[in-house]
C-alpha cells in the first residue's frame, strides 16, 4: 500500500489524477437506475422496484484496474508511452465486452484516455489520442442508433436514447417511427456535438496545464545549470585570482633581493678591513637568498600548480593518506581501480573531495580507521570515503564540515554526491562522477 501512496504523493499533477477518479464515479454512477425519475411534462411511475447496476462484477474490476492504471505515470521512453495508453483502451474495450455497457459508461473513461494522451504524449500524439476516443464515440453512437431502429417495436430502448423510461412513454410523444428515428437521430448528434465540446475543452486545458509544468521543470534545470556554471565560474575567478597573486608574490622578490644586496654591499665594504665581519654578511646574505627562493617556489606552487603538482590522482591520493597516517594514529585503508587518464578537472574535483572528507574525518569524526575506495563502474568513477568515528544527523548538519562544498563539486560534473551518517554510526561519504566525455 505504501509504495501506491508515496507513487500518488509524487504525481506531479494530482489534480489531473483527481479529475480521473471524479469522471470514473461519474461513470460508475451512470450505470444505476433509480425509482420515480421525473421526465416532465409527465410524470413517470416507477419503472424499478429497486436500484440496480448494469455493470456486471467483470466489468466493475475491469474499471477499477483501468482506475489503478492511471497511478503509473509515463517516462520518456516512447514504446512504453504507446503501450500504457493501449492498455488502457483495451480495459475499456474489455469492460463494454464483458458488460452490455451504454455510453453513460464509456463517455467519462474515453474522456479520460483523453486527459492520459495529454499528459503522455505531446500534441501530435495527443491528437491522435484525442481522435481514437472520438471515433470510438462516433462508432458507438452508430451502434446504438442502428440497434434503435432496428428494434423500435421492442420493449427496451438504449439507455443512452431513452434513459429510464420505457418505449409506451416515447410512442406517446411521437405517434410513428419516423418520428422516433428523428428523434433518435437528434439525440446522438447532441450527444456527438457535446462530447466534442467537453473533448476540446478538456484537450485545451490539459494541454495548458502540461505545458505550465513542462515550463516549470525547464526553470528548474535552467537554475540548476546556473548554478553550476555560476560554481564553475567561481572556480575560474579563484584560479585567475591565484594567478595574479602568485604574480605579486613573485614580484615581491624584489624586497628580498634588495635586502640581500644590501647584505652584499655590507660584506663587500669589510672585504678588506674585517674578513670576518664581511663573512657573516656573506653568510646572511646566502641565507636571506635561500629562505626568499623557498617561499617564493612554495607560494607560486601552491597558488598556481593544480593541487595533485603533475601527479596522478592514484599517486596524490597515496601520498596524502601517508602523510595523513604519519601525523595521526589513525588506520587508513585505500583501495583503487581507476585509469591513470582523467581529465584535469576530474582529478582536481575528485583530490579536493578526498582531502575534504579526510580532513573533516579527522577533526570532528575521531575515528581509528578509514576506509578510502576509488572505483569505475561503466562510465562512473565512484568515489567513496567511510570513517568508523562518532557520526552525526546530516538533517542538523546540511552545510556544515565542507559538505556544502564537497557536493557542489560533484553536482559542477553532473554527478550525484551522498551522504550517509547516524550518531554512533560513523559517516559514508559516496561521490558518483560520470566519465562520459571527460577522459
Amino acid at each position: 500500500m505504501m509504495p501506491y501512496i508515496n507513487r500518488l504523493k509524487a504525481n506531479p499533477l494530482r489534480l489531473l489524477l483527481y479529475l480521473e477518479w471524479i469522471l470514473f464515479i461519474i461513470s460508475i454512477l451512470g450505470q444505476f437506475r433509480f425509482p420515480n425519475m421525473p421526465f416532465p411534462p409527465i410524470k413517470v411511475p416507477p419503472l424499478f422496484p429497486v436500484v440496480k447496476p448494469d455493470l456486471s462484477l467483470e466489468s466493475f474490476l475491469l474499471a477499477i484496474a483501468f482506475l489503478g492504471l492511471g497511478i503509473y505515470q509515463p517516462n520518456d521512453k516512447h514504446w512504453q508511452n504507446i503501450v500504457y495508453i493501449g492498455l488502457g483502451f483495451i480495459l475499456i474495450g474489455l469492460t463494454g465486452i464483458s458488460s452490455e455497457t451504454n455510453l453513460r459508461f464509456f463517455l467519462p473513461l474515453l474522456l479520460i484516455m483523453v486527459i492520459r494522451g495529454c499528459l503522455t504524449f505531446k500534441l501530435f500524439g495527443s491528437f491522435i489520442v484525442a481522435g481514437i476516443s472520438l471515433s470510438w464515440i462516433l462508432a458507438s453512437l452508430y451502434l446504438v442508433v442502428k440497434n434503435s431502429f432496428s428494434n423500435l417495436n421492442v420493449e427496451q430502448v438504449p439507455a443512452i436514447i431513452t434513459p429510464g423510461i420505457k418505449p409506451e412513454i416515447i410512442y406517446q410523444l411521437y405517434s410513428n417511427k419516423e418520428e422516433l428515428k428523428a428523434l433518435i437521430i437528434n439525440m446522438a448528434i447532441n450527444i456527438t456535438i457535446l462530447f466534442c465540446l467537453i473533448t476540446v475543452f478538456v484537450f485545451i486545458l490539459v494541454n495548458a496545464l502540461m505545458s505550465e509544468y513542462r515550463s516549470r521543470q525547464k526553470l528548474g534545470t535552467v537554475n540548476q545549470q546556473l548554478r553550476e556554471y555560476a560554481l564553475l565560474i567561481e572556480d575560474r575567478a579563484m584560479l585567475q585570482e591565484r594567478n595574479r597573486i602568485a604574480r605579486e608574490i613573485h614580484d615581491s622578490l624584489g624586497h628580498s633581493l634588495t635586502a640581500q644586496n644590501i647584505q652584499l654591499a655590507n660584506a663587500l665594504l669589510y672585504l678588506r678591513s674585517n674578513l670576518d665581519r664581511s663573512e657573516s654578511f656573506l653568510a646572511e646574505a646566502k641565507k636571506l637568498s635561500s629562505h626568499a627562493l623557498q617561499d617564493v617556489r612554495h607560494s607560486v606552487a601552491t597558488l598556481r600548480a593544480d593541487p595533485l603538482r603533475g601527479k596522478s590522482l592514484k599517486v596524490a591520493i597515496a601520498e596524502l593518506v601517508k602523510d595523513l597516517e604519519y601525523r595521526t594514529e589513525i588506520s587508513f585503508h585505500y583501495q583503487t581501480d581507476i585509469p591513470d587518464r582523467l581529465s584535469n578537472e576530474i582529478t582536481s574535483t575528485v583530490y579536493r573531495i578526498v582531502q575534504e572528507a579526510l580532513t573533516n574525518m579527522i577533526k570532528h569524526s575521531q575515528a581509528t580507521e578509514v576506509q578510502i575506495s576509488l572505483q569505475l563502474v561503466i562510465n562512473y568513477l565512484e568515489v567513496q570515503v567511510k570513517d568508523n568515528g562518532t557520526g552525526f544527523d546530516p538533517q542538523e548538519n546540511t552545510t556544515g564540515f565542507g559538505i556544502q562544498g564537497m557536493r557542489e563539486r560533484t553536482t559542477a560534473l553532473g554527478g550525484k554526491f551522498k551522504l550517509v551518517s547516524l550518531p554512533g554510526k560513523g559517516c559514508h561519504i559516496i561521490a558518483t562522477i560520470p566519465l562520459v566525455d571527460k577522459l
